[in-house]
């Protein structure tokens, strides 16, 4: 079927179909304002939907499999409201793009991997993780690179910090200044392991804060997945935070804290570390490397408004853009959530770049 000679066309309802991803002739409606595509159990991919659209609807039961694993968009879309339950996303190498990206440590280019400081980590190669989202069924993958508001990370089981963590702290916190250097400060490295008093024991994935006290800036990080399962009993989290000169520089005092989750008395965070990345002379390779990921909109030092809390931290969480369709979460979000946040979010942007007619609404169902 073709939709593209529908001109006119403002909203889309293509419900319940068994199609695997967004029909090709979707992506040329010049007027789509709404596009649903709920319910639709094969959905693996949703790419280049119209630029004009303003309202996207991904829903699916919840005793369905997660299959969905990319969606991209184009770099002029207009600001998009989500009604999307991502559940559906596969725990493991997908992109939402703008949003989150999943993929295996073996696929991510090296040059990237030199950009953020991370060497010597072949040893992860032959590694397994499972992991969890939302409380839904697990996964188990290949060690995966995670990525979202200009955040890298990975997790791994065992207590093996790398080498290049130099300033290393026992307990759930550590406090440092960054260090002076004839390079530009670009990033920073922080890695915890953490603990569980049984084997094969879940962790949950724990919030992360730092608090840059000399600029007055507090950034808490709550990855996009919940839970790790794990033979051993503990595992390592390693990230990488891309900072630019207006967060944080040499000589700020900063604080790193990972707080116990409260579900899970048992979980301990044995030791942190972190590391310093500089520029290293070669600023147009770490440009091009990074460039992709500097490009999204809702990265630190991006756009994070309607993410900052009324008493001035960033809350950092992928399910502040999303809505679920169910009215009990929905009622939260506003009662709890809303009222803590400094103001509202404007609508999704995935990338940092930037009529009135006849209205038709069509419901198909092929």
């Amino acid at each position: 079927m073709d939709f593209s000679c529908l001109s006119m066309l403002e909203e889309l309802y293509i419900d319940e179909n068994p199609i695997v991803s967004m029909p090709n002739c979707v992506s040329s409606l010049p007027r789509l304002n709404v596009l649903s595509m709920s319910y639709c159990y094969k959905l693996m991919s949703v790419e280049h939907p119209p630029h004009t659209l303003t309202n996207l609807t991904i829903l699916f039961g919840s005793s369905s499999k997660p299959l969905l694993r990319k969606i991209v968009f184009d770099p002029q879309m207009s600001p998009l409201e989500f009604f999307i339950d991502s559940k559906m996303f596969t725990p493991s190498s997908f992109e939402f793009e703008g949003m989150v990206k999943f993929q295996p440590m073996a696929d991510v280019e090296e040059k990237v991997l030199r950009s953020l400081g991370w060497t010597e980590l072949n040893f992860l190669n032959e590694r397994r993780v499972r992991t969890e989202i939302w409380f839904r069924d697990t996964e188990e993958s290949e060690i995966q690179m995670y990525y979202e508001f200009g955040i890298f990370s990975t997790i791994y089981g065992g207590e093996e910090m790398p080498n290049w963590i130099t300033n290393r702290s026992m307990g759930s916190s550590i406090s440092f200044t960054t260090p002076s250097s004839p390079n530009k400060f670009r990033g920073l490295n922080f890695c915890c392991v953490l603990t569980s008093g049984f084997m094969n024991q879940l962790l949950d994935l724990p919030v992360i804060i730092i608090n840059n006290i000399t600029k007055n800036l507090t950034w808490i990080y709550q990855h996009y997945l919940d839970i790790v399962y794990l033979g051993d009993k503990c595992f390592t989290l390693l990230s990488h935070w891309m900072f630019g000169m207006n967060e944080m520089e040499c000589g700020d005092h900063v604080t790193v804290t990972v707080p116990i989750p409260y579900l899970y008395v048992d979980q301990v965070t044995k030791e942190c570390g972190v590391g310093f990345v500089n520029e290293n002379g070669s600023k147009d390779e770490e440009d091009d490397a990074l460039g992709y990921y500097k490009s999204w909109n809702h990265i630190i030092g991006g756009d994070l408004t309607g993410f900052q809390f009324k008493t001035g931290e960033y809350t950092l969480h992928t399910r502040r853009f999303m809505e679920h369709g169910n009215e009990v979460d929905q009622y939260y979000h506003e009662l709890v959530d809303g009222a803590c946040y400094k103001e509202k979010p404007q609508g999704f942007r995935a990338l940092s770049q930037n009529g009135s007619s006849p209205k038709m609404v069509t419901h198909v169902r092929m």
